[in-house]
């Protein structure tokens, strides 16, 4: 294995944490969900309409208000998880790794 190999995942993971960054600045519109009405009052659905307007609405309430913030997050976390186990192998340094 080359060199530059070696170093290849430590290059990858900050970049992740890099882009993570910036796209938990950086927020859409096209990400941005819509805010849901105050309460969904199940008993007034009466057309399919009014049935996906209470799911989008219950829906709403669970999910993030922009998309871009989740997925920036998960890719700090994915790029440092990168990071730190890719030192310990580098400190363990041993080609007998059973994983």
């Amino acid at each position: 294995m080359s060199q530059g190999a070696d170093y290849t995942p430590f290059l990858i993971g900050l970049g992740l944490i890099g882009l993570g960054l910036a796209a938990r600045r950086v927020e859409p519109e096209t990400l941005r969900l819509p805010e849901p009405s105050a309460r969904p009052d199940l008993r007034n659905v009466r057309s399919g309409r009014d049935a996906a307007r209470a799911a989008r609405d219950g829906l709403a309430g669970l999910l993030p208000r922009n998309i871009t913030k989740s997925l920036g997050r998960t890719m700090i976390l994915m790029g440092g998880a990168l990071l730190i186990i890719r030192a310990l192998d580098e400190i363990v340094d041993t080609d007998t790794a059973e994983y």
